[in-house]
């Protein structure tokens, strides 16, 4: 007896050793029993298990011939280990956890004498790929365990349903001996086989470059000639705008610095081989840094230069990166001729208004493919073609000034308030006007024309060590023709500090910038020149810019006829008919009563019609205002075809509006000169508002004001001149300004009021 416990007793501790080593290697017990009882619907691996599929860190992939090892660092990163070291592709790996947590038994195939005869058409045998994964066992990284192990067979002719009861899924032939020496076929909901069709080596992460754009701080691009200068661009945030700071200090272009940066994290090669392997097409033609947060060494990108693929001519070249010892195979062109009746077919189409921004950028670059050869690397390619970064909104005060004039423009921006619902008014004036209410789109065409319209080209650097004063002056910049002087907004944010006023965000400094006529001594030809003080560069301007310069008073007034409230209107006077038709209007009481020669025909007007002939004048605008002595309007308006006269009652406002302007105003003498005048000093602190102008605005709030009457007379005759667009000249009789008013606007004040 005393034997026979013993054995027993020696037996049951085998057992539990056995079942302690499969419970470390495998993670289970079905190994001793060989069977594993599958339903359809239960998962193709424990709960247990798939819980753990987040700490795997150890994958192994095999097929008939290759077989790859992946580790999972500290980081994330996935990297293929053997047969040599590379970066796995991270779609591949999420996608073969994902099909592990998710695989479902659909079906078990009887393991009969049929179902062995064709095992090589279930695909286990004649086109496998066996997948292990492994997880830490413990709170220990080194000791792992298995926590799934399958091998792929085919794709199967069912499909699965996803569990919505609307769509379905494919599935696939699999067969797993985790659960020991157990050789039936299943059918599992789910396929990756599509990671496989190209080999083990495509599971290669075909992207040179993994960072986040957000991370990049610095970049620069250093061309293989030896004359080429490194560019190098850098930013201090992920928000802030990028810089060129090699060769010169200059403003890039930040949507194509943003696509590059774009292009080069989604770069993608055709192939990924080792570097031991392959003998690289040189030479080399550009070699890319990039510096990222958090990174101590730059990621180095060398693009070597294209070459004719072998098999089907498609432009190739070859490519590698500082922390992968691979070498990658790129597309440098697309495989289409761009050149010829194709070329013209996509330049035609590109031209059409209607296609999306994107969509012309996918077919120009043929599907929205990256080719090496499109990436803009060179300074003339990256750098900003914009004069300025400058918008109107945020823009307070602008003084335009030309050597040839005693007059100056002073562009002034009343700010209004949102829950009051005023707008913001743009004021001008022009010499030593009084300042007027501008017209707001001419304004806001001028100042954002500074950033919007692209300059012509760069005409010169200022290059290192070069004398500053003489680069201004080769150009005529040292005695410009126009000085044009920007005042920022100041901040709107504001707290107390010890008792002072301060800003929450510095208040930006003045900008002032030059602008010549310069004559090419090459060309002969004459162009438009200018530079920001302070500058580096210098542009040849487009004229549509340099066409928005002007002094001339017309160009900037308001395009609103007349401009008056309902409640000051009193007298409405229409010389039309062969008798003026006059009308008065009660604004407290809102009814209306006229006259027509003699009679009183108080009964037939229509208080609708005649509040909407009010509107419609309030909201007139003129195509433009033209100069007191242009000829053609005064020949027209000898015999005006008829007249609409106004008296009004206003508030007088004019005390007020005096004290807003002296805020702004300047004489010419203090107006901008030459770059470096002492003076500019003055200029600037004449722009600037005091707490003494916002008290005696306030002060003046609460005083009873004034009104005054006034009369508005308008004369309009047809234009006599051959138009293809017919119109109207119109003069307002008591200043004698004159204007064109559009055809269809001064028909319009011809309408009846009065019902028949």
């Amino acid at each position: 007896m005393r034997i026979l416990s013993t054995v027993l007793l020696t037996l049951a501790a085998l057992l539990s050793v056995t079942a302690a080593v499969f419970l470390t290697i495998d993670g289970n017990l079905a190994r001793l029993t060989g069977w594993y009882s599958f339903k359809p619907g239960m998962p193709l691996f424990t709960a247990e298990n798939t819980n753990r599929l987040s700490t795997v860190n150890w994958i192994r992939i095999r097929d008939l011939h290759d077989q790859i090892e992946c580790e999972k660092e500290k980081d994330g990163t996935w990297w293929i280990t053997k047969p040599f070291r590379d970066r796995l592709n991270p779609v591949a790996a999420s996608t073969i956890l994902n099909f592990t947590e998710n695989a479902r038994v659909v079906d078990t195939l009887p393991l009969d004498r049929t179902t062995r005869g064709r095992l090589r058409e279930y695909g286990v045998q004649s086109n496998p790929h066996t997948i292990t994964i492994k997880a830490p066992q413990g709170d220990s990284s080194d000791s792992l365990t298995t926590i799934a192990r399958y091998t792929l067979g085919s794709t199967s002719p069912w499909l699965a349903d996803t569990g919505d009861g609307q769509s379905v899924m494919p599935t696939t032939y699999l067969r797993t001996d985790y659960y020991g020496k157990d050789k039936r076929i299943h059918v599992v909901s789910g396929n990756i086989l599509h990671l496989f069709k190209e080999g083990l080596s495509a599971l290669r992460d075909p992207r040179p470059l993994l960072f986040a754009p957000d991370d990049l701080r610095e970049l620069r691009i250093t061309g293989a000639g030896s004359d080429s200068q490194p560019v190098s661009l850098c930013r201090v945030s992920a928000e802030a705008a990028w810089n060129i700071v090699s060769p010169v200090i200059t403003a890039a272009d930040q949507d194509k610095i943003n696509n590059l940066v774009a292009s080069f994290a989604n770069l993608s090669a055709v192939k990924v081989e080792d570097a031991g392997a392959v003998t690289i097409k040189e030479p080399l033609k550009y070699t890319v840094e990039f510096k990222l947060n958090g990174h101590a060494e730059p990621i180095v990108l060398k693009i070597y230069d294209s070459y004719a693929s072998p098999a089907d001519g498609q432009p190739l070249c070859h490519a590698e990166v500082n922390n992968r010892p691979v070498v990658f195979t790129l597309q440098a062109e697309p495989r289409v001729n761009r050149k010829g009746s194709y070329s013209r077919i996509v330049n035609s189409i590109c031209n059409l208004p209607v296609l999306p921004t994107k969509v012309l950028a996918q077919l120009k670059s043929g599907g929205g493919n990256i080719y090496t050869n499109d990436l803009p690397l060179s300074l003339a390619e990256l750098r900003s073609l914009k004069f300025t970064d400058i918008v109107d909104k945020d823009v307070e005060r602008a003084v335009l000034t030309a050597h040839d004039s005693d007059a100056s423009l002073k562009l002034l921006l009343i700010p209004g308030d949102i829950e009051s619902e005023v707008s913001d008014i743009w004021m001008y004036s022009v010499g030593k006007t009084a300042f007027a209410e501008a017209e707001e789109l001419v304004v806001r065409r001028f100042l954002n024309g500074l950033g919007s319209i692209p300059v012509r080209g760069v005409e010169a650097d200022l290059q290192p060590g070069e004398d500053p004063k003489a680069f201004v002056a080769r150009y005529g910049l040292d005695k410009p023709y126009y000085s044009l002087y920007i005042r920022p907004k100041s901040c709107m944010y504001r707290a107390t500090l010890f008792g002072v006023d301060l800003p929450l965000v510095k208040d930006r400094d003045a900008r002032i910038f030059y602008i010549s006529r310069y004559r090419d001594p090459a060309t002969g030809k004459s162009k438009w020149v200018g530079m920001e003080m302070g500058g580096n560069t210098i542009y040849w301007l487009s004229t549509r810019l340099t066409r928005t310069f002007a002094l001339n008073p017309n160009n900037w007034r308001a395009r609103n006829l007349v401009r008056f409230p309902l409640s000051a209107l009193r007298t409405l006077r229409l010389g039309y008919q062969q008798a003026p038709l006059v009308l008065h209007y009660d604004y407290i009481g809102e009814t209306w009563s006229g006259q027509l020669a003699d009679e009183d025909v108080t009964p037939r007007i229509n208080p609708h019609r005649a509040e909407y002939y009010v509107r419609q004048l309030q909201k007139l605008k003129v195509s433009e205002w033209l100069d007191s002595d242009d000829e053609y309007a005064l020949e027209s308006l000898k015999n005006p075809v008829f007249t609409v006269s106004l008296e009004l009652e206003l508030t007088d406002f004019s005390d007020a509006e005096a004290i807003v302007m002296d805020s702004a105003a300047l004489d010419h003498d203090e107006l901008l000169p030459v770059m470096g005048d002492s003076r500019l000093d003055k200029a600037e602190e004449a722009l600037t508002e005091s707490t003494e102008t916002d008290r005696a605005l306030r002060d003046m709030a609460l005083q009873e004001r004034k009104t005054q009457a006034k009369t508005i007379t308008i004369e309009l005759a047809p234009s006599t001149e051959a138009s293809d667009k017919p119109f109207f000249y119109g003069r307002i009789r008591e200043t004698g300004e004159l204007f064109v008013l559009p055809f269809n606007d001064a028909q319009g004040l011809a309408g009846s009021i009065l019902d028949m």
